[in-house]
């Protein structure tokens, strides 16, 4: 077994042994707080009023593209959320003074390798907030958008997986795969972030931090609206479609 297996290895057994046991102590005192009740409102709030996108031109949908820095791959053992950015993109473009950041301040520690990864200080999880009032806020900022992120089976996936853990409502938002989107588009299937940004001539800002992550992908995504326009995709059910074919 190579260091990579020893190292998730290891961590699986610390978090059955004992981590959960404490994060789930640390959790049932989140919910004496008020916070926990109004991101548990919230997530019902958004299920209620999610709306039908499917048959709507892409061109009059407003996406709410996001990014998450995270602990690590893992949120079944315990890796956690430490920020969460986001842009909106409004008439196929990015709206650049609608913006969302917020750190995280986690229930674990942090390591020393995730935050020079990250680049986030002791102070920034000193200053953030709890992930329900982070979530609260998010869901607040996104509310009757379509989410989009690169790659989404990752970020939709890990906050499905966090809430889940802290017993909270079920999360299924309307949200598009923008990797996914791109490999249908470009006929690829390796258009992560940093090739993306360099085949569209974008900026590029500093990586893995949540709101520099999620403009570049609103930029990348503003570069593929243009080209579903030209393949003759114009809803959200035949991008769905296309992606599903591929």
């Amino acid at each position: 077994m190579n260091d990579i297996g020893i190292n998730v290895g290891y961590r699986i057994l610390k978090y059955y042994l004992w981590q959960q046991f404490f994060f789930r102590a640390q959790v049932n005192g989140e919910k004496t707080r008020p916070s926990y009740y109004k991101v548990a409102h919230t997530l019902k709030e958004f299920e209620a009023e999610k709306p039908t996108f499917q048959d709507k031109h892409l061109y009059n949908c407003t996406f709410t593209i996001f990014d998450l820095e995270t602990t690590g791959f893992f949120p079944e053992v315990g890796d956690e959320i430490i920020s969460i950015g986001a842009v909106k993109v409004t008439e196929g473009k990015i709206q650049e003074k609608d913006t969302f950041y917020k750190v995280i301040d986690p229930l674990q520690t942090v390591s020393r390798k995730t935050k020079k990864f990250t680049g986030l200080k002791r102070k920034d999880f000193k200053n953030g907030v709890t992930l329900p009032v982070g979530i609260k806020d998010f869901l607040e900022f996104s509310k009757g958008t379509i989410l989009v992120a690169h790659p989404a089976s990752f970020d939709i996936n890990f906050l499905q997986k966090r809430l889940h853990k802290w017993e909270l409502p079920t999360f299924q938002p309307e949200y598009i795969d923008s990797f996914a989107l791109a490999n249908a588009l470009l006929e690829r299937n390796d258009c992560y972030l940093d090739a993306m940004v360099k085949k569209f001539g974008i900026t590029e800002r500093t990586r893995h931090h949540a709101l520099n992550d999620a403009i570049m992908t609103a930029e990348i995504f503003e570069h593929l609206l243009k080209i579903c326009y030209k393949q003759e995709v114009h809803t959200i059910r035949t991008l769905h479609e296309l992606i599903t074919d591929k």
